[in-house]
């Protein structure tokens, strides 16, 4: 990553606009950040981090912290950063939050945190970030591939923090390294055989509990157990099936057996009620006999049946046409005299006939009427809609009305208590944080505690060590005043390991509460603005006071009877329904014209539609009645004379049909008596004792087929019987009945004894085949674990020397590292020193592999990093970070460090130590790198002639370039 441009604005102590351009330092410059104490040196690269990630480079100050009190409070704190990476060209703008200016009304509010990444593409941007925060700094992550922690530690030495990577133990500095060679697929192909192995393993420990599981569900205890059971258990089946099948066929011998005597028996039984049928009916014969006799005379008495029958209806015939005369009489009387009458009342006809067209012109002329008169009720009508619609559409804009100030209200007050809630929520985030930066420092001294003891410590164990004439190990001097000496007991390397992971641990845990508390300030800034937004609205909309409101528009829509509206119908737009009420006002005043022009068309009597249907109804009514009357008399008068005509016709036609009947009469009285003499019986009484109806007849017939029929059956079952069962004795039933019952429990008996062994032995071969199924996956598996769990031990390191793959890999790229850092070293240092990695095993489960160490050439002996002085630390520190750049550089797949930025450390150097540092520096600028370094020291000032100076005044800082 290069920086092409920074813009910093009320930032830090600038309370202006302060812009660092670059590339007008050069293409690869080594430059120097210049300026007394405190005058915002250090800003600069707090600047660069914030925009980048939202944290300073020192991390002692938030974000929020850094805005300039100098600066007036209508300006805005925030960064501007313009960098390329990959030849690609980026800017992200990032605003803290911070109090600002209301835009409406007086007082302050919160300016919530924003972030906005863009690429610059061909003259114009690209917006990769539009505003969340947190997006922006995990997209700054991907694209740099460093977290704020490791662009600390390879990109920017801070001031006091130098040492922090040279003092990185094996887990932090694997963490780094990983990120910055993208040995990420090395990790990954651990966890692949990591968790391929485990799978392997918890499916063989499955398969192994299911053999088990097996073996108890077979009730044994072992698959010998489970192979002797099998082999005594077959012949056992083989004899019980055996018995099985000779008592099953047992037993159907003797079931057979039962059958046919059951079958037997039944034949004697039929015999038997065949004989005693045989007998009743014998017993009912002469019965029968009478009732044939009874059934011949009956069928002779309905032969004669008809004639007598003719006798009678023509009897009824003579009566009934004697009956008719005398009425066809008295009918042609009677017409006669209705006929007279009529023609009398025939004269009255020609005066209604006059009145009925009087009464006919009257309705016509009313009836005319008729049809303006309902054009009349049509426009009061029309004028009676229109007005309920003028109201109901002015109730549904009222409704409208109401329907949004209600909406408003109730977002107002949902805000209010969403802000409420998180500002209770940030305040206990607020109170998180604190308790855990106070954490922080305290185990920060802690750590400091412990490492100053240790190094005092090594002093005194080197002290320990010397010898009087001899060169100490340090300084080289032979002669030894004043050796350093430990009275209380040194820590351990492993306590030191402790407590850093324990800070390190609290600083992550801090870094989650801050980011926790930013995004809850962002929160609370939004519903701030939303809240504002919608009190604005409301306001707008008018003091109303809702509920009186609500009770009006209640009382209106009971009284044009409609029901409540529902909110989203409610909701409709405003200015549609205020359209709505002018259309419906326009209607009414065109009913209202309508209504005058027809009023104008009907005489003021007859307007209402009730007083003409009275008058046309009585005019009609009055026809109706004339009309009547005529036809009436004219009617009569017709139908008298078709009477007189219908009764004399009638009267001839009756005297004919009655000179018939007696014809017939005498004729039918004849046929009877012949048909007597020649039938069985002697006069008529005795046909009629003899005459049945023709059900009795059937009844007669059907108990005589009856009793024939039963005679025939039985005496064929009874001759069929006696050829059977001829020379056969009856069964004994209840001897062949526990024979059977016998039979059957011996055969259950033998079925439950071959069931049993059939059901065990089928469950132990069962038993037996998933086992030898089982025995064969669990060889796969052993097979499979040989292979992947090796590779998974070795991967992850948990053979030897106990390092994993990844770090295996990294530590050959760290051997490269050293190698450029120690050509480093070894020239700044005057040839004393050169970085090593310790190859030793840690202690315990501790990880090893990428441990410093440092040779001294002077005592010819290795020694902790740890153990270097001030100056010496800064040089190593240096020389890791210059090294660090080269070999990520070259490294194929890794990230580019066209960047180093060195925050003061250059004090703790001699003069000559300083013009190596920066002969060193200068060497990696030539190489294609921007070096920027910060320091008040006077000679880098006179080595280093491109500067960014730094002044300060009471009223604030500001930066100056300076190119020779």
């Amino acid at each position: 990553m290069r920086p092409l441009r920074l813009v910093m604005t009320a930032f830090g102590p600038f309370p202006g606009s302060e812009t660092v351009d670059f590339t007008a330092l050069g293409e690869n410059p080594l430059f120097l950040i210049n300026g007394p104490t405190g005058a915002g040196k250090t800003s600069i690269l707090d600047a660069i981090c914030f925009a980048l990630y939202g944290r300073t480079t020192g991390d002692e100050r938030e974000g929020n912290q850094m805005r300039c009190d100098l600066a007036p409070v209508d300006r805005l704190t925030e960064v501007v950063f313009e960098f390329e990476l990959a030849s690609r060209r980026y800017r992200i703008r990032r605003l803290p939050e911070q109090q600002r200016p209301k835009s409406r009304g007086t007082g302050f509010t919160t300016q919530a945190p924003q972030a906005e990444l863009c690429e610059l593409v061909d003259g114009g941007q690209r917006v990769l970030v539009a505003s969340k925060v947190s997006e922006a700094t995990r997209t700054i992550e991907e694209l740099t591939g460093l977290s704020v922690d490791q662009f600390r530690q390879v990109m920017v030495l801070p001031q006091g923090r130098f040492r922090q990577l040279l003092m990185a133990d094996s887990g932090e500095r694997e963490r780094i390294f990983s990120r910055l060679f993208a040995t990420g697929i090395y990790r990954r192909i651990e966890e692949r055989l990591k968790a391929e192995a485990a799978t392997i393993r918890k499916q063989r420990d499955d398969l192994v509990s299911r053999c088990q599981e097996i073996l108890v569900g077979a009730d044994v205890e072992s698959s010998d157990e489970l192979e002797r059971e099998i082999a005594t258990l077959e012949p056992q089946v083989a004899t019980t099936c055996a018995m099985k099948d000779q008592r099953e066929r047992e037993w159907a011998e003797a079931a057979r057996q039962l059958e046919q005597a059951r079958s037997l028996e039944e034949g004697f039984r039929n015999l038997d009620q065949a004989t005693a049928a045989l007998r009743q009916l014998e017993a009912r014969a002469e019965e029968m006999t009478a009732l044939r006799r009874r059934l011949q005379l009956a069928d002779k008495a309905l032969r004669l049946k008809p004639l007598v029958e003719r006798r009678q209806a023509c009897r009824r015939d003579l009566t009934d046409g004697e009956k008719q005369v005398a009425g066809c009489r008295r009918q042609l009387q009677a017409a006669e005299k209705e006929l007279q009458h009529s023609e009398r009342e025939l004269a009255r006809v020609t005066g209604l006939q006059a009145r009925l067209e009087r009464a006919k012109k009257e309705a016509d002329r009313l009836q005319g009427y008729r049809q303006r008169v309902a054009t009349l009720d049509r426009a009061r009508r029309k004028l009676r809609a229109a007005e309920r619609d003028e109201a109901v559409t002015r109730l549904r804009l009222d409704r409208a009305r109401f329907a949004t100030c209600r909406q408003l209200e109730r977002q107002r007050r949902k805000l209010a208590a969403d802000l409420e809630r998180q500002r209770h929520q940030l305040q206990e985030k607020e109170a998180l944080g604190k308790n855990l930066k106070t954490e922080v420092e305290r185990q920060e001294r802690n750590v400091r505690t412990l490492e100053l003891a240790w190094h005092r410590g090594q002093a005194a164990i080197l002290a320990a060590e010397l010898a009087e004439g001899a060169p100490c190990p340090v300084c080289g001097s032979r002669e030894h005043p004043a050796p350093a000496r430990s009275e209380q007991p040194l820590p351990s390397q492993q306590e030191i390991e402790q407590a850093r992971d324990r800070l390190a641990g609290l600083r992550k845990q801090l870094e989650q509460a801050r980011e926790a508390y930013r995004e809850a300030r962002e929160r609370i800034a939004g519903l701030q603005l939303e809240l504002e937004r919608v009190a604005g609205e409301l306001e707008a909309a008018g003091p109303t006071d809702i509920d009186r409101l609500e009770t009006d528009l209640r009382q209106r829509a009971d009284e044009l009877g409609l029901g409540p509206e529902d909110e989203d119908s409610a909701e409709t737009a405003i200015a549609e329904r205020e359209a709505a009420v002018d259309r419906a006002r326009l209607a009414v005043t065109a009913a209202r014209a309508a209504l005058a022009a027809a009023e104008r068309e009907v005489p003021e009597a007859y307007r209402e539609t009730e007083r003409l249907d009275e008058e046309l109804a009585a005019t009609q009514e009055e026809i109706a009645g004339l009309e009547k009357e005529i036809s009436r008399i004219t009617g009569r008068q017709q139908q008298a004379r078709e009477g007189v005509k219908a009764a004399r016709s009638a009267l001839e036609q009756a005297g004919r049909q009655h000179a018939r009947a007696q014809q017939e009469l005498a004729h039918a009285e004849r046929e009877l008596a012949e048909a007597l003499a020649q039938s069985p019986f002697d006069d008529e009484e005795a046909w009629q004792q003899a005459l049945c109806d023709e059900a009795t007849c059937e009844n007669l017939r059907q108990q005589l087929a009856a009793h024939d029929t039963a005679v025939q059956q039985n005496e064929g079952i009874r001759r069929q019987l006696e050829k059977q069962l001829a020379g056969r004795e009856r069964p004994d039933l209840g001897a062949l009945q526990i024979r059977l019952d016998q039979a059957e429990s011996e055969k259950k008996r033998a079925q439950e004894d071959w069931r049993r062994c059939d059901q065990r032995l089928q469950q132990l071969l069962a038993a037996r085949k998933r086992l030898h199924k089982n025995s064969r996956e669990l060889a796969e598996l052993d097979r499979r674990y040989r292979v992947t769990g090796t590779l998974s031990d070795v991967a992850n390191g948990q053979t030897g020397r106990r390092i994993s793959l990844q770090r295996f890999v990294l530590s050959v790229l760290l051997d490269d590292v050293l190698v450029e850092a120690s050509r480093r070293l070894h020239l700044m240092s005057r040839g004393r020193y050169r970085l090593l990695r310790r190859e030793d095993k840690s202690k315990g489960n501790r990880a090893s592999g990428l441990d410093l160490e440092v040779e001294d050439a002077y005592t010819g002996k290795t020694r902790p990093v740890a153990t270097l002085s001030g100056g010496e630390s800064f040089m190593a520190a240096l020389s890791l970070a210059l090294g660090l750049s080269d070999v990520v550089q070259a490294h194929a797949g890794g990230i580019r460090l066209d960047t180093l930025f060195i925050d003061e450390g250059f004090g703790s150097l001699d003069t000559e130590s300083l013009d190596l540092a920066v002969r060193t520096l200068i060497d990696l600028q030539s190489s294609g790198r921007m070096i920027g370094i910060i320091s008040h020291v006077a000679e880098l000032k006179e080595q280093i002639g491109l500067r960014i100076d730094v002044s300060s005044s009471r009223l604030g800082s500001s930066l100056r370039l300076v190119v020779p």
